[in-house]
């Protein structure tokens, strides 16, 4: 009886040692993964047995809580499957498992603008891609100015510096991408109590004074920028004779040049 008694125990014994395989499945996009190790408890040590990457054993028994995969060898968007071996009563976790997500698709997170400038973050852009910050006029949609993506499938932040006129002031931005379709934020508006901007225009010495800085946009007769600034003066002295149009606070001024 005493012997199968202990046969029994041998076998229930050598059935709780046998490991559980979990799998974690997912695309390589420069960063590297991080595994969470449970420990167990003096008899049991730690969670994890072997953890392999793409069939190859990366290692054995890691006695540390958090052990990082090294995947710099790989090649960018290449498929990542993850193999951990560990003990059959607790559950191994990838702790940034983002970081090999498939759907990187990009989104906007927030927009928002205060007195001084528009703000806007997102997540999952092409390094390759560039925005259009736009402001809403009476002719529609005018863009302001473009800046560059930073790339990377994390939370990016973006900023450009604005001149907003008295009132309300309506912004949006445009995200382009060479390899998808255009896509736009949510307009955002801001009401700004600011005083408003005149000029005056000195025929002696041609400069066109402001009351206060502003941006400025100077066009000629063919609606071609030819002139672009920030400043409280705008000199036109060695412009030909003709017609212009100098833009500034939302207002559009036609003069003659004589």
């Amino acid at each position: 009886m005493k012997k199968y008694f202990f046969f029994i125990l041998f076998i229930g014994l050598s059935f709780s040692l046998v490991g559980k395989d979990s799998y974690f499945r997912g695309f390589y996009h420069g960063k590297n993964v991080f595994v969470r190790n449970p420990y167990l408890g003096q008899d049991s040590g730690f969670c994890i047995e072997e953890i392999y990457l793409n069939g190859d054993l990366v290692v054995e028994n890691p006695k540390v809580s958090a052990y990082e995969i090294d995947m710099q060898n790989l090649e960018q968007e290449s498929r990542v499957v993850i193999r951990i071996v560990h003990h059959d009563d607790c559950e191994p976790e990838l702790t940034n498992p983002e970081v090999i997500r498939g759907d990187l698709k990009f989104s906007w997170l927030k927009v928002y603008v205060d007195e001084n400038q528009i703000i806007w973050l997102t997540t999952k852009e092409s390094k390759d891609g560039f925005y259009i910050v736009e402001k809403d006029t009476k002719d529609g949609w005018f863009p302001i100015d473009t800046v560059k993506t930073k790339g990377g499938i994390f939370i990016n932040q973006h900023s450009l510096e604005l001149d907003h006129v008295q009132g309300d002031n309506l912004y949006r931005v445009q995200y382009h991408d060479p390899e998808m379709e255009v896509k736009v934020s949510e307009s955002f508006n801001f009401h700004s109590d600011k005083r408003e901007i005149t000029h005056a225009i000195d025929e002696e010495k041609w400069i066109i004074e402001f009351t206060e800085e502003v941006s400025y946009l100077l066009y000629d007769e063919n609606s071609r920028i030819i002139k672009r600034g920030k400043d409280v003066s705008c000199n036109i002295q060695k412009l030909p004779r003709g017609k212009y149009m100098i833009k500034y606070d939302g207002k559009e001024i036609y003069f003659d040049k004589k």
